[in-house]
């Protein structure tokens, strides 16, 4: 694959190399791809930060602990309910 970045993205990317952060072009890019994805997955689980996603799963295992907990059968058809609707909102 060939990528033309432009000049501001070059000195970017030599910028972080030249720091010794990464040791090639490639690892910068490779970072800021997984950084991509990480935030497209926090957009489908419609939270903003790792953060949220750390503090939503700690009230799901204190629900649990309380016996608050649903069903596996049940929780799967609440999500499959909910994927249904966000498609058709789509």
């Amino acid at each position: 694959m060939n990528v033309s970045l432009g000049n501001k993205w070059e000195k970017f990317v030599d910028k972080k190399v030249s720091s010794g952060d990464y040791q090639t072009a490639s690892e910068v890019l490779r970072d800021g791809l997984r950084l991509l994805e990480e935030r497209d997955l926090l957009k489908r689980v419609s939270v903003s930060s790792m953060a949220e996603v750390e503090q939503k799963l700690k009230e799901g295992v204190a629900s649990l602990e309380r016996g608050e907990g649903v069903d596996g059968d049940q929780a799967f058809k609440q999500l499959r309910q909910r994927n249904k609707e966000r498609k058709a909102r789509e």
